[in-house]
């Protein structure tokens, strides 16, 4: 068995290998961490010594986040972890670097022309969360721990066949994150198992429950087979449902759900996430450094400033409704993780409407979570004929994040089962 510091010399010769994986590491820090977790006569639990990564916009001591943006290369160093690092610290985590992602977060494909994009056979990551997710997916770190405001964790863990998770707001400290859109941001975390994600939810919440899997499982019927949704990601998703199916799991077929709903709001109003981000950033799209941007970033920046803030207003009011309802249903949802499959990347970036269309896509079935504030868990399951990997999307009741996990985590035993 290798100790923890054998592992993290292998993740931090990797990593440098990774250039668009990981914008900087930490191999002072780490091989510290992993002396002290070899040193340990008793474990302070199941994760001690395992490596993580951290996105570039969540403070590391020492370290400059850049929100992967040129604009914060001269920026400070971060004068203390965030609160999320210090817990994972105090659970003996061994943190290795700070992984890429689309420009201020502000993008599902992944891209970024700074930095580099880590693509698999030219075709995009995900994101924003990209180099976290494909941190995981190429094993260079156990877990990695990103941020999710529309789809941020969910998409890029579809598009690399991992496991992503966005738990409720508010359930994670996000003192030393940086903000996007405030009312919609969290951080989330990607492994390779539920069971990880489930150890690491107990470390960043401090929730150690361990509540039963639900019983029944919804399936959004309208979002599993709609318009927009790709045959290959359709058929994948209906193979998983057949199989727990087969498996003895109770599911019901819900067509007009609640996330449905959700979207249509989403549809009529605009994403109110994309209206915060414009104002969070409105000092910077209003002055010259703009250019400096990502130029699909800045274009979705200034779209989104334009949106109708009444319109916005009803969209949110909308959503708190909806939000009680499901609430009351107690009902856990299946769908598609993204409609499309990881597209490739030269074809956008000839086209700036593609670019758009094409983000708009990939994030279109996340959102509905996001605007009820759901917490919600991409599963993978399988690949497609071009090799895409495809995510089944799990979504709970306000606050049942344990419950949801447990679910995710029989659902995932059940379908391993089934390859098997």
């Amino acid at each position: 068995m290798s100790s923890a510091l054998d592992t993290t010399m292998d993740a931090l010769r990797r990593a440098g290998q990774e250039g668009e994986v990981f914008l900087s590491l930490l191999p002072d820090r780490a091989q510290a961490q992993a002396r002290q977790s070899d040193g340990r006569s008793n474990k302070l639990g199941p994760l001690d010594g395992a490596t993580v990564s951290w996105k570039d916009m969540i403070a590391v001591k020492g370290v400059t986040a850049t929100a992967g943006s040129l604009l914060r290369r001269q920026a400070a160093p971060a004068k203390a972890d965030a609160e999320v690092v210090q817990r994972a610290s105090q659970a003996g985590l061994v943190s290795i670097g700070m992984t890429n992602l689309s420009e201020l977060a502000f993008s599902g494909i992944g891209y970024n022309p700074h930095f580099g994009t880590p693509m698999s056979e030219g075709r995009v990551p995900g994101g924003s969360s990209s180099g976290a997710a494909v941190s995981v997916a190429r094993g260079i770190t156990r877990l990695a721990v990103g941020t999710d405001t529309a789809g941020s964790c969910r998409v890029p863990a579809a598009f690399q066949g991992v496991v992503g998770f966005r738990p409720t707001r508010g359930r994670y400290p996000m003192g030393g994150v940086m903000p996007l859109a405030p009312s919609f941001d969290t951080v989330g975390s990607f492994a390779r198992t539920v069971t990880d994600i489930i150890e690491l939810d107990a470390i960043l919440s401090g929730d150690t429950t361990s509540p039963d899997a639900a019983n029944r499982l919804a399936v959004a019927i309208d979002l599993l087979d709609g318009d927009g949704v790709a045959a290959p990601v359709s058929l994948r998703c209906k193979q998983a449902v057949t199989a727990l199916e087969q498996a003895g799991v109770r599911t019901e077929y819900s067509r007009q759900s609640v996330l449905d709903e959700a979207l249509t709001l989403i549809d009529a109003g605009g994403w109110p996430g994309a209206f915060e981000a414009a104002q969070t950033h409105h000092n910077l799209i209003e002055t010259v450094e703009s250019c400096r941007l990502d130029p699909f970033v800045a274009a979705r920046l200034r779209a989104s400033a334009k949106l109708d803030p009444g319109k916005i207003a009803q969209v949110v009011h909308g959503a708190k409704a909806l939000r009680e309802t499901i609430r009351r249903a107690d009902t856990i949802y299946l769908l598609p993780t993204a409609a499309i499959e990881a597209p490739l990347l030269a074809p956008l970036l000839a086209n700036p409407n593609t670019f758009a269309a094409t983000n708009a896509a990939a994030l279109r079935l996340t959102m509905p979570a996001s605007l009820l504030d759901l917490p919600a868990i991409s599963l993978p399951v399988g690949q497609t004929d071009t090799g895409c990997w495809v995510g089944l999307q799990l979504v709970g009741p306000p606050d049942s994040d344990r419950t949801l996990l447990a679910t995710a985590a029989m659902v995932e035993t059940l379908l391993m089962k089934k390859e098997t």
